[in-house]
């Protein structure tokens, strides 16, 4: 899933400078010092320089010039009124899930919106949850049961925010959360919000119409259900995936998209992909799709392990893979010789 979500509308962005043709990406050099607003300085939470690896589920890249932490819908309006105004770019981020940082780090202000998690029974009559940007998505299963709301247990396991999940349109093989979205409220540049209705129609298979935008809060709309059974499918979904992926790992989640037709994982592991290893990165062994930072990987091995692997299965199967992990930042091309087998 996506819980790095939203690109700025079209700020100016600093440049980025590296020291020689070829160089490594974790040479490279951003300008990244700028000046904030004084608004943001003296009534937000913010920090200059900030270690993106540690906020990210990877656990691997550089500094954003400065994170803002909103702790509030009108926090996150004003941070997007001012940085607008001001002609910065900047990047939403969530729970860091499927996103791959470089080691430059990037030279855009980060709005992270991990404060932001209220969740609102919106009536019991209505059969909905008014979840803010940063709520866990397991958080929203949670609340769910115990107002006996069901249609959320697909979305369990995947470690990410109900904003990067609306963004991405996250889900798995159980649903999507596209399939229950009723509203969602977006800031518009000039920090006004903006709602907007929805219907299943509008989403696809990881496609979102709210990819590159601001956004507030999102309404799901779930049904009744007894808690017994809301339950059992959590239980079910769960299962599933811990049979099959390293939930416990520090991974991105999926790596590349599904082909139509197809499974990424599985043309991976035929391509003899499992366990390969790239410095401190390797493909699980457990599910082809997930690379495992074991600790010492470092964003331009994760980059080059991705490499050999499209190889491999484009030399196997004649398959283009797509990633699904979001780049931020730049990535050098791979400096090693590519795979020969």
């Amino acid at each position: 899933m996506c819980s790095a979500w939203a690109l700025p509308p079209q700020p100016t962005r600093p440049p980025a400078r590296c020291c020689g043709r070829g160089t490594p990406a974790s040479s490279w050099e951003l300008e990244i010092s700028m000046d904030l607003p004084a608004a943001l300085q003296q009534d937000l939470l913010v920090r200059e320089h900030a270690p993106l690896a540690p906020l990210t589920t990877l656990g691997v890249g550089g500094l954003a010039p400065w994170v803002i932490e909103p702790r509030t819908r009108a926090e996150l309006m004003l941070a997007v009124r001012e940085l607008h105004a001001a002609g910065l770019a900047w990047r939403m981020l969530g729970h860091g899930s499927n996103l791959l940082v470089s080691d430059a780090g990037v030279p855009e202000v980060v709005l992270h919106t991990h404060l932001m998690k209220m969740i609102y029974h919106d009536g019991e009559r209505e059969h909905a949850l008014r979840c803010e940007a940063g709520a866990s998505l397991s958080r929203l299963v949670s609340v769910a049961l115990d107002v006996r709301l069901t249609g959320s247990e697909c979305l369990m396991g995947i470690p990410g925010t109900v904003g990067g999940a609306v963004a991405g349109n996250s889900g798995g093989s159980s649903g999507a959360i596209g399939e229950l979205l009723r509203e969602v409220t977006l800031v518009t540049p000039q920090g006004e919000p903006e709602i907007v209705a929805c219907s299943p129609d509008m989403f696809g298979y990881r496609r979102s119409p709210f990819a590159g935008r601001v956004i507030l809060d999102a309404v799901l709309g779930l049904a009744p259900a007894t808690p017994a059974a809301i339950r059992a499918r959590m239980e079910s979904v769960l299962r599933g995936k811990v049979k099959s992926q390293p939930l416990a790992a520090r991974s991105a989640g999926c790596m590349f998209k599904n082909p139509t037709g197809g499974s990424a994982g599985q043309l991976i592991d035929e391509a003899g992909c499992k366990g390969l290893r790239q410095g401190g990165a390797r493909v699980s062994e457990r599910h082809a799709n997930f690379v495992i930072n074991d600790g010492s990987a470092s964003a331009q091995d994760v980059s080059r392990l991705l490499q050999r692997v499209t190889e491999r299965v484009s030399q196997r199967a004649g398959v283009d893979l797509a990633l699904e992990v979001e780049r931020w930042g730049p990535h050098a091309a791979p400096a090693e010789p590519s795979d020969s087998g």
